[in-house]
């Protein structure tokens, strides 16, 4: 299996949280008696390993230790040149919240440099770590990771993006992570200007800001922003168009 399977991982999750299986054994036969999925004990090895599910003696499954006080290792690989030469060659990602009168809103996205495509988003009612994998499993749907080796991928110094399992999330697929400096939103400013042209031209207008109707709203923006709205600085063709033009 090349590609992270969402609902296999949430399969697992499952398990994991609400039986306490912790072992990769317990977990293989579980997945089989519960949900009649076989798998090897290497996938769910791997599945496990992407998802920070350790052993028994770990109480917590995720610990967003910052990488600041044990690596030091936060350098800014993209220094501002937000040009690629291919896609997937270099991707920006990062967050921004959603006012509902039912509750916050949180959207995740990755922005592909080469085309300003999003490659990836996802919607959750928490700021947090799971937001950021789940947005980076959608990613894997559409492109196969370990055909991405060497891909830049930058954001800000948020604690999910200076979490100890984000950092093996991009190393177990030889990602190379850059990072902002902190305070200094212009460095990741390709993402930072998605966020205000979706502010402006989606979020800003609806009227009714219910989360489930601004879900629904969300979807149609990225859909129309991918593949219906031109840019002026990729020759006037939509992300996509752009994108498919580099096979040509």
């Amino acid at each position: 299996m090349h590609k992270l399977d969402i609902e296999l991982a949430e399969k697992i999750l499952a398990l994991y949280k609400r039986k306490k299986v912790r072992g990769r054994r317990q977990i293989k036969m579980r997945m089989w008696r519960k949900y009649k999925v076989r798998m090897s004990l290497g996938t769910v090895h791997r599945y496990m390993s992407v998802l920070g599910i350790k052993s028994i003696q770990r109480k917590k499954r995720h610990k967003n230790v910052p990488l600041e006080k044990s690596l030091n290792v936060l350098h800014n690989v993209l220094k501002g040149n937000f040009k690629a030469s291919y896609p997937n060659q270099k991707w920006v990602t990062d967050i921004t919240y959603m006012k509902c009168k039912d509750g916050n809103l949180y959207l995740s996205c990755i922005k592909d440099l080469y085309d300003n495509s999003i490659i990836a988003y996802h919607i959750s009612n928490k700021n947090n770590l799971d937001l950021v994998i789940e947005t980076f499993n959608k990613a894997f749907i559409e492109n196969n990771p370990e055909e991405l080796a060497g891909l830049i991928v930058h954001s800000d110094r948020g604690s999910q993006y200076t979490s100890k399992l984000y950092d093996e999330l991009l190393r177990f697929y030889n990602f190379n992570p850059s990072y902002s400096a902190p305070g200094s939103p212009t460095q990741n400013a390709p993402i930072e200007s998605f966020y205000s042209t979706f502010k402006q031209e989606c979020f800003k207008i609806i009227k009714s800001k219910i989360q489930y109707l601004v879900k629904q709203e969300v979807d149609s923006f990225m859909y129309d922003y991918n593949y219906e709205r031109p840019q002026y600085n990729k020759k006037e063709l939509t992300p996509i168009e752009f994108r498919c033009q580099f096979s040509l």
